[in-house]
């Protein structure tokens, strides 16, 4: 499906682009369990076949559909992550990490609102953004001297739950949320992670 160049050819982006397309107009008429790949195909005005260049069956469609927003989601959280470790954490350098994030999001808010408004999808979705958070964690657990699992577990569920209600409510002002999130409920973590780098370069 690439190209040597590693893009990828814009028929196929546009095929993707309209089963996606097809997908979260069906899922919002009917249970995901109800929509067949015949559903799909006629919505996007497509052969089975080439459903089927594309996607082993519904449920890879879904999983990668969610793939890709996670891939987006890590990828631009954390290359805003790597910045601020290389130089010092802060509150405002923790919320810039927080508004990476946010926007993210923001770029696939419907495809997000529309997966979290779906029994059964929601639970998928809410699973592999508690695990790209966790993997996110992962990246400055060495910098946390005696981090217990129980903090782990309460930034991860505070993260998951800050990017569901941005996504089902939204923010009259994204820097100033992600600045008083990173101080009420951050602020201690950030002091912690502070003082252990600070140790290990004595």
């Amino acid at each position: 499906m690439a190209k040597k160049d590693g893009t990828v050819d814009l028929r196929i982006k546009r095929t993707q682009s309209a089963i996606k397309s097809a997908f979260f107009e069906l899922i919002e008429e009917k249970e995901f369990e109800h929509i067949s790949v015949k559903d799909i195909t006629d919505r996007a005005m497509i052969s089975r076949n080439t459903f089927y260049l594309h996607y082993s069956d519904k449920y890879d469609l879904f999983n990668k559909i969610c793939d890709d927003l996670m891939r987006t989601l890590f990828f631009r959280s954390g290359k805003q992550l790597r910045r601020v470790q290389q130089k010092e954490f802060t509150v405002e350098s923790t919320a810039s990490i927080i508004k990476c994030a946010i926007n993210a999001v923001e770029e696939d808010r419907e495809a997000y609102r529309i997966l979290f408004s779906v029994s059964g999808a929601s639970e998928i979705l809410t699973d592999k953004i508690n695990v790209m958070a966790r993997r996110f964690m992962d990246f400055i657990k060495d910098d946390i001297d005696g981090i217990s699992e129980w903090t782990m577990a309460y930034i991860v569920s505070g993260i998951t739950g800050v990017i569901r209600y941005h996504v089902m409510h939204g923010a009259q002002n994204i820097d100033l949320e992600c600045e008083n999130f990173a101080r009420i409920h951050l602020k201690s973590i950030i002091e912690i992670v502070s003082e252990s780098r600070s140790c290990k370069n004595k």
